[in-house]
């Protein structure tokens, strides 16, 4: 994204990547709420691949995922007055983007899958990173069958998943973005993973023969 925003990315370490990135968009949210609309362009611009990306594994529809970004983007902008800069400008626009993806789970009953070539986040981190040719096929089954589990299980749970196990949000972050006590966020994500373990248990039974 540095060459979309017009960063010099030589001119920051590695290492205060990060801390540069979220300390540069928060000063492009500050700007956008003094009505500078470029600087909401270019928040768009840093941070629409890592937000569609999250999206993707949630709603897990590529459709679906691009609509709810605008729309995340298109709710930001509306309320670009009730940031107060007591997290990131990314974290605010996650929250933002959550909601609409628990309320849209909500409207409908739905259930999709995707296909190996979208697998990405929870479905990476289970997969066996055997390179064995004759495994491929195995391998390929298993991640769409994670992914089908992650699929039937509640919208919030996907979410809380997402948001630790992808994200890597800390516990704080995701109590901010759900609006929760820590102890409610932790006892969530204990229910989101036994959701996802028992959704996926003829599978774990088959790896553990």
């Amino acid at each position: 994204m540095s060459s979309a925003s017009g960063t010099d990315s030589g001119a920051t370490p590695p290492a205060d990547a990060g801390a540069y990135a979220a300390s540069r968009q928060a000063d492009l949210l500050r700007r956008a709420q003094q009505g500078d609309r470029s600087a909401f362009g270019h928040l768009v611009l840093a941070c629409q691949d890592r937000l569609y990306n999250a999206l993707l594994r949630m709603c897990n529809n590529p459709d679906d995922a691009r609509e709810l970004t605008q729309e995340t983007f298109m709710r930001a902008l509306q309320k670009l007055d009730t940031f107060r800069g007591d997290a990131q400008p990314y974290t605010w626009l996650f929250r933002i983007a959550t909601n609409l993806v628990i309320t849209e789970a909500r409207k409908t009953t739905r259930r999709r899958t995707t296909s190996f070539d979208q697998a990405t986040g929870l479905a990476e981190r289970l997969r066996s990173h055997d390179d064995s040719p004759a495994e491929s096929a195995q391998r390929r089954q298993r991640n769409e069958q994670i992914l089908a589990g992650l699929c039937r299980i509640d919208a919030e749970y996907r979410a809380i998943l997402v948001m630790r196990d992808v994200e890597d949000f800390d516990y704080q972050q995701m109590a901010d973005i759900l609006a929760l006590p820590l102890g409610t966020v932790k006892s969530r994500l204990f229910r989101a993973r036994k959701a996802l373990r028992d959704e996926l248990h003829e599978l774990i039974n088959q790896s553990e023969r």
